[in-house]
């Protein structure tokens, strides 16, 4: 009863952008007892072809959700004008495949790093821009928001605060790195947290210590794929049968039996997403 709560299998891997067999990855998944993928969107070209993806197959149980990250937004607004949003609504309403909206937030990294100028304050304030309308477009169609939160946190919260404080329909913070204190205000809005394979980095003892934590009416797994592959397969093209590998360290991490963490995240997906 394996769910993978997040991956982009219809993103190309790894740098040289290699084109994916997205049904051998599917016919693998399913050999590892992943029942269920959700495939997300990041963009409206994206979310057009998450719908496709989970449309077009029977291997398992795979469905879509409509989003554009925030270092996709220049680019979508660019090309699809100031009713981007609307575009966005109206491929989120074409598929009774879709389930949630995002992924999208704010991404904060080059604010802490060496690889180039920090984002500056025209880009946070087009970012929060783009969030904001992803946010009330999840309450408009009453979907699950997909929240993606880099180095951005205190935005991350001011902008949720006042649009979940009482909503039916959550969401989820995907690949989870934040601290105790910022996962609690997560679960005080009523969110679920998701683990990718960043659980299992050795330098990840914060992310494990939040992992252990988490109530189990409120944890999911993920992969990311294909991003972020879990230890023992760290720089490898991720994909969604590797969902096991995380969910078995979480089992461990929270001294259960695999089948119960399986159950448990499962059911979880279940309940956010409407599946």
């Amino acid at each position: 009863m394996l769910t993978d709560t997040h991956c982009h299998l219809d993103l190309p891997a790894g740098k040289a952008g290699m084109i994916r067999d997205i049904k051998i990855e599917l016919l693998r998944a399913k050999e590892a007892g992943v029942t269920t993928i959700i495939n997300v969107g990041t963009s409206i070209d994206a979310s057009r072809k998450s719908i496709e993806i989970a449309e077009g197959t029977d291997l398992v149980n795979v469905y879509a959700t409509c989003g554009i990250h925030a270092q996709e937004g220049p680019k979508d607004i660019k090309k699809y004008g100031p009713n981007f949003i609307d575009e966005l609504k109206k491929v989120a309403q074409s598929s009774k495949k879709v389930v949630g909206i995002g992924e999208c937030g704010m991404d904060y990294f080059l604010e802490k790093t060496d690889q180039g100028p920090a984002t500056s304050e025209d880009q946070k304030k087009a970012q929060r821009e783009l969030f904001e309308a992803q946010i009330k477009l999840a309450k408009e169609l009453d979907l699950p928001l997909i929240v993606h939160c880099r180095n951005a946190w205190d935005d991350t919260f001011a902008l949720l605060f006042p649009f979940f404080g009482r909503s039916t329909k959550k969401g989820v913070f995907h690949s989870w790195t934040g601290n105790w204190e910022q996962a609690k205000k997560a679960l005080d809005l009523g969110f679920y947290i998701s683990f990718s394979g960043i659980v299992t980095f050795k330098n990840a003892g914060q992310i494990s210590q939040v992992a252990k934590m988490v109530p189990e009416d409120r944890i999911l797994v993920e992969t990311d794929s294909p991003f972020l592959s879990p230890v023992p397969l760290r720089g490898k093209t991720n994909e969604p049968k590797n969902v096991r590998i995380t969910a078995q360290f979480l089992a461990d991490l929270r001294n259960l039996p695999f089948d119960r963490i399986s159950d448990i995240t499962g059911d979880n997906a279940k309940k956010l997403f409407g599946i």
